[in-house]
């Protein structure tokens, strides 16, 4: 077991080539976009942590969600097998695809993914894993930085996984010129 925190961040360079990563923008330039919100477990309440900059998001269901979903799952098998660990029995699944779009003054703030309203039940589950993939990268701005000060370059195609827990605060920074698109997801 590595003892690094960075060694269990998985960086898939290219993970999906750049004509489908136009192709979803162009599906997600039609789509429905609201306000990105954080739930608080602690107040049961939704806000907007970064306010008047607060990023939008979409669930909306794009003609290449089946293609995304299918690859994701090899990426996290691939994840899950380069733990190997004994002790760990694996996953049972993942999130659909939640889509970001980061215009102008647009950010995400600090924070972990301890998601606590994903997944159904009682009490309600929380992710094991986050999926972070990038789809442009003509845009200024909108870094996205994990533990403080550590950039992780994410170019158009690009996708990382890492531990949904309190040790991988992550966020991304003011976009400045252009619109930033990704996507994400969470493994149970």
């Amino acid at each position: 077991m590595k003892l690094d925190l960075e060694s269990y961040i998985l960086k898939i360079n290219n993970f999906i080539d750049k004509k489908l990563c136009k192709q979803i923008i162009n599906e997600l330039k039609k789509c429905d976009w609201k306000k990105h919100v954080f739930y608080n477990a602690k107040t049961n309440e939704y806000k907007q942590l970064s306010g008047d900059q607060e990023l939008e998001m979409t669930f909306d269901n794009i003609k290449q969600n089946k293609i995304l979903m299918k690859k994701l799952w090899g990426a996290i098998k691939e994840y899950i097998e380069k733990l190997d660990f004994p002790w760990f029995a694996g996953w049972s699944g993942y999130t659909g695809l939640k889509f970001n779009k980061y215009t102008v003054d647009t950010a995400m703030k600090e924070h972990c993914d301890h998601i606590h309203d994903i997944f159904p039940g009682e009490p309600k589950g929380i992710p094991i894993l986050s999926i972070v993939g990038s789809l442009n990268n003509d845009y200024k701005g909108g870094e996205f930085i994990m533990f403080k000060n550590k950039r992780i370059e994410m170019n158009s195609g690009d996708l990382i996984i890492f531990p949904s827990n309190f040790l991988y605060p992550h966020k991304v920074n003011l976009v400045t010129e252009g619109t930033r698109y990704s996507y994400v997801s969470w493994v149970h």
